[in-house]
């Protein structure tokens, strides 16, 4: 049996009396018991978790900001009870009110217990509290909204007390969890490795300053100051130092090693994979906010023309609207820059891995493969095809689902705006997709040749090299000079001038789409439509014109993405076969223990 709604306007969502307002049963039935629900099995896998946690120092944790915090939760809990006593007697015990009420109290009584286990066994502010809490104010905003909307104020006058409180109690007990915990916890010395010290400051950063990077704050104001020196400058963080990024892929690598078909792929994945995804789901949050921005300057600029008609909207829309905008604008801007941050710590640990794997690798490489792998070639896997496969999983990977799904979603509303003209754009790319195609190909060909070259030229110059004595000693700098220049001069750089050529014809057919797409629509509309839609108004012209700005990234870094695949798909195969070469066969070597002590066995003549 589901629950019941005891208010007259359903569960809605949307108030059919009320301007830009939910139902009360929908704030209450889905947005209060869903928050509460979900924080409660978070709360609970939490507390598992800090149960195995080492405690920390009591003379350290237990403060008068802790008693404080403590008590501003247990003051959210008394307000929630009290909201509970008041929902009981006004309402059946069994609807949307009463219940998320009970659920309510519940997560405020887990809230306060998780608050003190988290001071116990945490050094930092705990995420799940943050955000519950941060959830709970909005609600609880929400609500007063709507009460004082419907005038409960003066029929329910303690129901709007004890949710003011609540709220205001929840905010001072967020206020306070974000505060930092005492200095000395993260610096704890501990000989059994049950804690790491914390050096920098984004270890010890909540998940507001992770957000907005305020943790950088006092390193940039340093920097404003004074020039910054290398003392100036916090320690990398644990898992980014050297030794602990790549023991995972090593092992994930060598695991992979002893399989019948071994990848190079699945090991990156089951190293960096979920690393890559967390990027592609603030690309996903960062995609889905800039498809709303055209929608709702859609709405804005038919509020304003029509404000002072009798078609005109209520007031309150027009505030919707414009709030929407700047919020939809700021989470677009967080999960871009999250986005990016994350990227940047895919590409730096995975070129780490990739390098690291090759030296490793270079010391225990068999005579036969020394003979096929020189110097300059083992150099070239680790600077140029690293950065490749690392550049390609961080800034373009991404974009092999990103741009098509930006490009299905500004078409769609495009056509919403402007009708059957917009497939005008629609030929324009699919003429533009084979050209695209075809400079793709010639550029992972030349690109190809170029790294063949590039190789031959490194192997003359180990050459030279190891044999710089005899060359000086029998005046052979000349012809090494001359075979050096007939491979850089005629080969390399004949490659490079054709593939930049190539580039260039490439980059100036994206940067024309996007124009021709948005010219032809517009042009189209205007001399053969001009009615379907009415015609060529501020609003659809605005519209029109954000959207086909969202069509010029994709449009224009889309094809980009086929080229670096195939790029990243060649070294990535360069790496494999380095990675699997011949090694030396360690059981034939004997170890014997140094005896310095031991007479020597040379003899001198």
């Amino acid at each position: 049996m589901g629950l019941s709604c005891p208010s007259s306007e359903g569960w809605g969502p949307l108030s059919p009396s009320r301007p830009v307002d939910f139902t009360t049963c929908f704030e209450h039935g889905v947005l209060v018991t869903g928050i509460n629900v979900l924080f409660l099995v978070v709360a609970i896998v939490r507390l598992r978790t800090l149960k195995h946690a080492p405690l920390l120092p009591h003379t350290l944790v237990v403060g008068s900001l802790f008693w404080i915090k403590l008590s501003l939760a247990v003051a959210t809990l008394a307000a929630s009870v009290a909201e509970l006593a008041l929902a009981t007697f006004a309402y059946p015990p069994v609807c949307a009110f009463t219940v998320s009420m009970w659920l309510q109290t519940a997560a405020a009584v887990v809230a306060v217990h998780l608050h003190y286990c988290e001071q116990l066994g945490n050094r930092i502010a705990s995420t799940p509290l943050l955000l519950f809490w941060m959830a709970t104010v909005l609600l609880a905003l929400m609500r007063l909204r709507t009460a004082v909307s419907m005038d409960l104020v003066e029929t329910q006058p303690a129901a709007v007390v004890a949710n003011t409180l609540f709220m205001l109690a929840a905010l001072a007990t967020m206020t306070l969890e974000c505060q930092p915990k005492p200095h000395g916890l993260y610096q704890l010395p501990d000989d059994d490795d049950d804690y790491v010290e914390l050096k920098s400051p984004e270890d010890r950063a909540n998940v507001f300053s992770r957000w907005t990077f305020t943790w950088l704050t006092p390193l940039l104001e340093q920097g404003l100051r004074k020039p910054l020196q290398m003392a100036d400058v916090w320690d990398l963080s644990r898992q980014y130092q050297p030794d602990v990024a790549t023991a995972e892929f090593q092992r994930n690598w060598q695991a992979e090693q002893k399989r019948p078909n071994p990848s190079l792929f699945r090991a990156t994945m089951r190293t960096y994979g979920a690393a890559w995804m967390l990027g592609g789901f603030y690309k996903v949050v960062k995609d889905l906010a800039a498809i709303l921005n055209p929608i709702l300057l859609s709405r804005l600029i038919g509020f304003v023309s029509t404000y002072h008609t009798p078609a005109a909207e209520p007031i309150e829309n027009g505030y919707f609207y414009a709030i929407s905008m700047f919020v939809v604008a700021s989470v677009q801007t967080l999960t871009f820059q999250q986005y990016w941050v994350q990227n940047q710590r895919v590409y730096i640990m995975l070129k780490m891995s990739y390098t690291t794997a090759i030296y490793r690798k270079t010391m225990v490489l068999s005579n036969d493969a020394r003979q096929k792998y020189n110097v300059g070639s083992i150099v070239t896997h680790m600077s140029a095809d690293s950065q490749r496969v690392a550049d390609f999983a961080a800034n373009f990977s991404h974009h092999l689902w990103s741009s098509p799904l930006q490009i299905v979603l500004a078409l769609f509303l495009l056509y919403r705006t402007l009708g059957w003209t917009v497939y005008a754009g629609v030929l324009v790319m699919l003429i533009s997709i084979p050209t695209s195609a075809q400079l793709s190909r010639s550029m992972r060909t030349l690109n190809k040749l170029l790294m063949g070259y590039r190789d031959q030229r490194m192997k003359i110059m180990d050459e030279v090299l190891s044999g710089i004595k005899i060359i000086k000693l029998y005046a052979w700098e000349s012809s090494f000079i001359r075979r050096i220049n007939e491979v850089r001069v005629k080969l390399e750089l004949r490659t490079i001038r054709h593939y930049g050529l190539i580039q260039a014809v490439f980059s100036f057919v994206t940067t024309l789409v996007p124009f021709a797409v948005s010219f032809s629509t517009f042009g189209l509309y205007s001399l053969v439509d001009n009615v379907s839609h009415g015609p060529l108004t501020p609003q659809l012209v605005f519209v029109s014109l954000t959207l086909f700005n969202m069509l010029r990234f994709p449009l224009s870094f889309g094809p980009m993405v086929i080229p670096s695949v195939l790029e990243a798909m060649v070294s990535s195969r360069r790496i494999f076969d380095f990675l699997t070469a011949g090694e030396i066969d360690f059981a034939a070597i004997e170890r014997e223990p140094y005896d310095r002590d031991a007479p020597s066995t040379t003899t001198d003549d």
